[in-house]
């Protein structure tokens, strides 16, 4: 049976899951309402409506009028920073009530499309700490580096807030060290740049630390209205999260491109074109499934580059190294024991 992944045409953000707190924000630094809302399909009568819904590229387009009429660098911290203590999310609400971070971090990964569905994550344990790796779920062109910077202020500011200290959190970002000071400003955690991966690194000893506002009843009442709220915005993953599943599943013997469009109702053309409005390609998805595949098994000491290469689809060592040394800069050898995976 084929699945539907949803994509830019469906209405899968709630107004007052973000646009709402945005649009407070920039009409707060001098920003018109109307010009903000120019070029989108959402008319200021929608902002009061509590089940408003907007399409992914009206907000993407919310967050060009934003930057285009605003000289505002601070603006992603402070969205992170309001939808964390916003009264009209439940999700966020929830997070201040769960028990600790880990029970935080697992209701924002079952939840995240109701708030975040531009991104989809994966985990791994280190030696002393879990990383938190952000993936693109959506094709977010320019505004990437916004909506990462929101995520993050949500993060670390749900840290401050319930444990009181960032001590020993550290994050490794793609994009170049041009707001190095600003991150350093605003978060105050190590911040690397020119990385791999967006991911941020949490020590294990923060993982089920108890939190200041932890409160079993309204954790679980505001869970219960996160439920009630799939009935309204979708659940489907986005293309390229569902490919990345398909070819981790289907690991060795990958998917052709004719094969995972089958899989998902679409024509091959139809699966290149939308791709394409993801900013990324099959060949792409499929080089990324290899890299995360190859870094988990290799962890585990068991393999040699030969079973490596196997596993992962390549018809010999030698092309699997060279592919890893692509990924990271280093040879296979030389990355064990930088990781320790569960």
């Amino acid at each position: 049976m084929s699945m539907r992944p949803f994509g830019y045409q469906d209405k899968i953000l709630l107004l007052q899951h973000g646009s709402t707190e945005l649009l407070a924000l920039a009409q707060r630094r001098g920003a018109q309402l109307h010009k903000l809302l120019s070029g989108t399909g959402i008319f200021e009568q929608d902002l009061h409506k509590p089940h408003g819904r907007l399409h992914h590229t009206d907000w993407l387009k919310l967050l060009q009028n934003c930057q285009q009429q605003l000289n505002s660098p601070e603006l992603p911290y402070l969205l992170g920073n309001a939808l964390l203590n916003s009264r009209y999310i439940s999700l966020c609400q929830s997070l201040q009530y769960a028990q600790n971070l880990r029970q935080a971090l697992a209701q924002l990964y079952y939840f995240r499309h109701q708030l975040f569905p531009c991104f989809y994550v994966r985990l791994y344990q280190q030696q002393h700490c879990i990383v938190v790796e952000f993936k693109p779920a959506l094709g977010l062109a320019n505004q990437q580096g916004f909506m990462q910077t929101v995520v993050f202020s949500l993060l670390l500011g749900l840290i401050k807030q319930q444990l009181g200290s960032v001590c020993g959190i550290s994050l490794q970002l793609q994009q170049a060290a041009s707001h190095q000071l600003q991150h350093q400003l605003h978060w105050g955690v190590d911040v690397s740049f020119n990385q791999s991966a967006d991911c941020i690194s949490i020590p294990l000893a923060l993982w089920q630390q108890r939190f200041i506002d932890a409160d079993t009843l309204k954790f679980t009442a505001t869970r219960r209205t996160c439920r009630q709220l799939n009935r309204v915005l979708s659940k489907q993953r986005a293309l390229p999260e569902s490919i990345c599943r398909l070819q981790r599943r289907a690991l060795p013997q990958l998917l052709n491109q004719d094969q995972v469009a089958t899989v998902l109702g679409l024509s091959s053309s139809s699966l290149k074109r939308q791709l394409s409005q993801h900013n990324t390609n099959f060949a792409t998805l499929l080089d990324e499934v290899r890299r995360d595949a190859a870094r988990q098994l290799l962890q585990q000491g068991r393999y040699s580059n030969r079973q490596l290469a196997l596993k992962l689809g390549y018809s010999d060592e030698h092309n699997f190294r060279r592919a890893f040394k692509r990924w990271t800069g280093l040879i296979p050898s030389s990355f064990k024991g930088l990781f320790h995976f569960n």
